[in-house]
């Protein structure tokens, strides 16, 4: 599958500043035993699941603010709740065209698809009309510049606060070719101890790191989250550090050097992600929430 050439940055930046936002966030709702994967890496298990949902719109509410209602510049955040909702619970049972094994990319997929028409993938997201076959969409280009889809599995988790895939990208207007897309899979506020810090008593004993680690560019299409997260921790468990950011770069580093959940890629090659790396250290300022540092990486920076 041909790899995405654009960060979420990109497509934001792509989509300029926005002046019209609807948002639906941490919309609470269970994802069925037909897709994912939990903590353990175990598929047919159903758990709990957090949608989250942003709309960049074309336009300020002109239409809507002078008529005081839910007009044609405007996207209902009721209405977009229930699409979402009602997408993930068609993943309750498994169906005959579905795989035995489905991925979150397949959900995420899906509810791409029944939120705005298009199909994403590739590193675009393209009408079906380019393959003459139509869909109404709740969402489209004449709307919507931008859309942002998560979902976080809140208890695919063995160490932190779940696992997530995001996809943004802009939405092709109908005859279009497609427009930009990119998904982001991250592991959220991992915790792990381990030996860090330049001051003798830090070295004494280990402490705890939060981490979220991302991978920006994601061109995976099964769940790879439970490898992930091992892979972080036993790594940073066994690292012994004087600083965050040391700590920070060699894990973006091992990273996209070693894992590789599927085998090696084609030719030894590297992967696309940007690896995204933010680490926080809650106890090392008494009247701090807790200092943090930052690592961006992608293989042009090894």
């Amino acid at each position: 599958m041909p790899s995405p050439t654009a960060t979420a940055w990109d497509v934001q930046a792509a989509a300029g500043e926005p002046r019209a936002v609807i948002r639906v966030r941490n919309l609470q709702t269970t994802l069925g035993a037909a897709a994912g994967q939990d903590a353990w890496g175990r598929h047919g298990r159903a758990q709990p699941a957090v949608l989250s949902a942003e709309a960049v719109l074309t336009t300020p509410f002109a239409e809507a603010a002078v008529t005081d209602s839910v007009a044609g510049d405007t996207v209902h955040y009721g209405t977009l709740s229930k699409a979402l909702l009602s997408s993930i619970g068609s993943w309750a049972t498994p169906k005959e065209n579905r795989p035995e094994a489905s991925s979150l990319d397949d959900v995420l997929a899906g509810i791409w698809l029944d939120l705005t028409g298009q199909i994403v993938a590739n590193g675009q997201s393209t009408p079906l009309a380019a393959a003459n076959e139509a869909r109404a969409a709740l969402l489209t280009a004449e709307v919507v510049r931008r859309l942002t889809v998560t979902v976080l599995l809140p208890k695919a988790s063995l160490v932190g606060e779940g696992a997530s895939l995001t996809t943004t990208g802009l939405l092709a207007p109908q005859g279009a070719v497609g427009a930009i897309a990119t998904r982001t899979l991250r592991l959220h506020r991992l915790r792990v101890p381990t030996l860090v810090g330049v001051h003798p008593h830090e070295r004494t004993a280990k402490q705890a790191v939060v981490m979220d680690v991302a991978l920006d560019r994601y061109d995976g299409l099964q769940d790879t989250y439970p490898q992930l997260e091992a892979f972080v921790v036993k790594l940073v468990e066994a690292s012994s550090f004087e600083t965050l950011e040391a700590l920070g770069t060699h894990l973006a580093r091992a990273v996209l050097r070693d894992f590789r959940p599927h085998g090696p890629l084609p030719d030894n090659g590297l992967p696309a992600w940007y690896v995204h790396v933010a680490l926080e250290k809650p106890i090392a300022v008494p009247f701090a929430e807790a200092p943090i540092v930052e690592v961006r990486m992608a293989a042009k920076h090894l």
